[in-house]
């Protein structure tokens, strides 16, 4: 009898370690992770995703209940809010600049904002922040401690502890 717990001991704390990254903060502690920290999109289903070789990244940065940032082509803005429960989010229409760019670039920025807007969850996982919509794959963001824009000679050791705690 003790040998077949003594096998599963293994696989239980691999499942508490897993699952201890990942977390889903109080609406208000998400809020407060989210204006502190600049977010880079890094994933998106299997799109390709513009990059800082290609240009500006899509990024995003939260304050006040709003978000701003750049969405592949343009400067964007939208009224955001973590809550009322928690993992829930909701994402206002947004605005946009109006510049012209290449159509790939334009074609994505399109689905990207269609995509963000119509995120309904949040989940934190490490660095990552992903907003989930009912009908397609997850928005996938890596942090960016906001002192690093700042300056580069600036700390960017800003880490998962020294986050509001959840």
């Amino acid at each position: 009898m003790k040998m077949p717990l003594l096998r599963l001991c293994p696989t239980v704390c691999t499942l508490l370690l897993i699952t201890a990254c990942v977390s889903t903060p109080s609406p208000d502690a998400m809020k407060q992770v989210a204006e502190r920290n600049r977010w880079e999109l890094a994933h998106w289903g299997d799109r390709v995703i513009p990059s800082a070789d290609e240009g500006q990244p899509v990024v995003l940065a939260f304050q006040e209940g709003r978000v701003t940032g750049y969405a592949g082509c343009n400067r964007y803005a939208a009224a955001v809010s973590f809550g009322p429960k928690t993992g829930q989010v909701a994402v206002s229409h947004g605005i946009t600049t109006r510049m012209a760019c290449e159509p790939r670039r334009m074609e994505f920025e399109a689905a990207f904002i269609k995509a963000f807007e119509a995120s309904r969850r949040y989940r934190l996982d490490g660095e990552s922040l992903s907003f989930h919509s009912e009908g397609g794959p997850p928005l996938e963001f890596y942090r960016r401690p906001l002192a690093c824009q700042a300056s580069p000679f600036a700390a960017c050791g800003e880490t998962q502890e020294s986050t509001p705690s959840r």
